[in-house]
């Protein structure tokens, strides 16, 4: 069982952990550090006077670090973002004073598959090998919940798990077909004043707008102060957002449900739905059911200013068998078959483990009979990397304990681990994004943990395989980077730091790589490139050059910003940069001078701090980045396999 972990629900700061960042983020991303320095008074008060920012303002000015993610396939890009650091301590301000209401206002709604009902007090720890909660297929809009929740929800943390619910076959043989519709560009979309109309009523929202002082009053001008003040349009990643989204689209579900009613269609008789997030299953029986549903949808949806999107629009009759699922089924067969032929006969244990020779043909076996498996169904790589990933992991994990009992390691046992990885690659090659890269470091990492006691030939072979199929995956981006989003790539040179010293890349290889990334990056990347490179490249005397030209770049960027610490972007380099220890201090130091004297507070007057007591604290600490632990990257990983207890 995994480990339980208690909440300490005075931790007003938790929030900061919780619910205010993407998951698509680099690996070394995480808000720990920077919950640690906001944890501290005087820590805290380092960042404001620098910055000249007011944390505790209502009506500041925040520019979120806006960038695109590939949603896969032949999907077009998704842009994400990442709020300011001061708007996610206002975050926290308002869950502090309203979770009780957020409660309340989430639970309206019966239809929802998805919802937070409850301050949670506890979450369950790191997943443990073999639990079912890692397994499944990711639907391509899937959100993932990682690490612990501020709160509880229910009922379904993935929406493949509805799929394979009583309550969806109870709904199957209750009608005979299913619909499937979302709403265009919801997160885009949805106004921020219409929180005023969910929570009371449109009329009543008009006559009495907005006041402070109020849950609709304060949760839209939350909402506004993380999107530079925009009204049209929430940001698209944290937990806050889609919480904010909720609410409203719980107010929309009994709103269609009464004008059903008013259309003489009753709910579980003439018809049924559900609703995960910003997708509706609707179940009915007659095409006059279907249409009318739909009007009465459209209807909802226009008085939020929000619409259906009608070209995702997709009719299944019973069984209701997805694509996907079926896909699914193929896959399990294959991998079963793949690791089935791993031992003689049905034996499992150490001394059925079959001799390997050629771990070259046999991953090319294995790779063309997933290739076949997903041949007669029309699903595309993304749509099953992620239980393609947790479905030869945990066999792989398994086989790799086995071994471990084994005090001589033989070559055949470590055929077998080559040839995992060259179809784990290759699945990486056809799905490029975060989360598969995660997936993929993760494994990696496991991997070389456990193979630490093995023949020192042996592991230099795993080391170069690695290294040989990171590379491969940089050169492809470098020969193909016009069509592919250069940031998901990011990760992949974190995974070479998980190898020795004797496995890098030159200095030519990271200019040319780095190039690729600025040449075509048609996103807001530059801090999380800088941040990755100078991570890799370290203080080694052999990445001179490139260091000086990243130190420059940045030297450039702080002096030349109109924005400057209202950009989320320059708030949190600016104070990564300064606590590198890769740069010399007096260049860190000068810096703060130079930023000094152009930085104006809220009242635009010229900021006022002692720079000799302030950068003992911005010099020496870390702020995102874990720049000063050896460790960053194992808990990182570790933090991304938290799983939340939604029970």
């Amino acid at each position: 069982m995994p480990d339980i972990i208690k909440v300490d629900t005075n931790d007003k700061l938790r929030t900061l952990l919780t619910d205010v960042l993407p998951y698509e983020l680099p690996l070394w991303f995480s808000n720990f550090t920077m919950y640690q320095r906001f944890s501290t008074p005087k820590h805290a008060n380092a960042y404001r006077n620098i910055s000249g920012l007011e944390f505790e303002s209502e009506t500041g000015v925040y520019i979120p670090l806006d960038y695109l993610i590939s949603r896969g396939g032949n999907n077009t890009s998704r842009a994400i973002s990442i709020m300011h650091p001061a708007a996610q301590l206002k975050v926290c301000d308002f869950y502090n004073e309203y979770n009780d209401l957020i409660e309340y206002y989430c639970t309206k709604s019966k239809y929802s598959l998805r919802h937070p009902y409850r301050k949670s007090t506890k979450f369950y720890g790191k997943t443990q090998e073999g639990s079912k909660l890692i397994d499944g297929v990711e639907s391509a809009d899937e959100e993932r919940i990682v690490s612990s929740s501020y709160f509880k929800y229910k009922k379904y943390p993935f929406l493949y798990r509805f799929f394979e619910s009583y309550e969806y076959h109870k709904l199957e043989k209750q009608f005979h077909s299913m619909l499937q519709v979302d709403i265009s560009k919801c997160f885009p979309s949805i106004y921020t004043h219409s929180i005023g109309w969910a929570v009371k009523n449109k009329r009543l929202a008009k006559a009495k707008p907005r006041a402070h002082g109020n849950f609709d009053g304060e949760f839209d001008n939350l909402m506004q102060l993380t999107n530079y003040r925009e009204t049209n349009g929430i940001i698209v990643g944290p937990e806050v957002s889609r919480i904010f989204a909720e609410i409203i689209l719980q107010k929309i579900d009994l709103n269609l449900v009464n004008k059903m009613i008013k259309n003489n269609y009753q709910i579980s008789k003439d018809y049924d739905f559900r609703r995960y997030v910003d997708d509706y299953f609707v179940f009915f029986r007659s095409e006059a059911v279907k249409i009318a549903f739909i009007k009465a949808l459209a209807s909802c949806l226009l008085e939020y200013k929000m619409y259906l999107n009608e070209a995702k629009t997709t009719i299944a009759s019973r069984p209701f068998a997805t694509d996907i699922s079926l896909a699914k089924h193929a896959l399990s067969y294959a991998v079963g078959e793949y690791f089935n032929s791993r031992y003689k006969g049905k034996d499992t244990d150490l001394e059925s483990i079959a001799q390997l020779t050629k771990p070259s043909s046999k991953a090319n076996k294995t790779i063309s009979e997933i290739k076949m498996a997903l041949a007669n169904h029309k699903v595309e790589y993304n749509s099953i990397s992620n239980y393609l990933f947790s479905a030869i992991t945990k066999r792989m994990l398994t086989y790799l304990s086995k071994v471990a009992e084994i005090d001589a390691k033989e070559e055949f046992h470590l055929n077998w681990l080559l040839v995992d990885l060259d179809v784990l690659f290759f699945v990486h090659a056809m799905d490029i994004r975060i989360r598969p890269t995660d997936r993929l470091a993760r494994l990696i990492h496991d991997l070389l943990k456990r193979i630490s006691d093995w023949p020192e030939i042996h592991k230099e072979i795993i080391h170069k395989k690695i290294f040989d199929h990171v590379k491969q995956a940089i050169n492809i981006f470098i020969n193909h980077a016009n069509d592919m989003i250069g940031l998901e790539t990011l990760n992949l040179l974190i995974i070479l730091t998980m190898l020795p010293s004797k496995y890098q890349l030159p200095e030519n290889k990271l200019k040319e790589y780095f190039g690729s990334l600025e040449e075509h990056s048609e996103t807001n990347d530059f801090y999380f490139r800088w941040i990755t490179f100078m991570l890799y490249i370290e203080g080694k005397q052999e990445y001179k050059q490139l260091r000086d030209e990243l130190i420059k770049a940045a030297d450039h960027y702080f002096l030349n910003s109109d924005d400057m610490f209202i950009s989320s972007e320059y708030f949190m380099f600016y104070f990564d940069y300064l606590a590198c220890p890769y740069i010399d201090e007096p260049v860190r130091k000068k810096m703060i001078e130079e930023v000094k004297k152009i930085t104006l507070d809220s009242k635009q007057n010229s900021v006022q701090f002692n720079v000799n007591t302030q950068s003992q604290i911005v010099l020496n600490k870390d702020f995102i980045v874990s720049w000063r632990d050896p460790e960053y990257l194992k808990n990182s990983l570790e933090k991304k396999e938290y799983i939340f207890s939604y029970n």
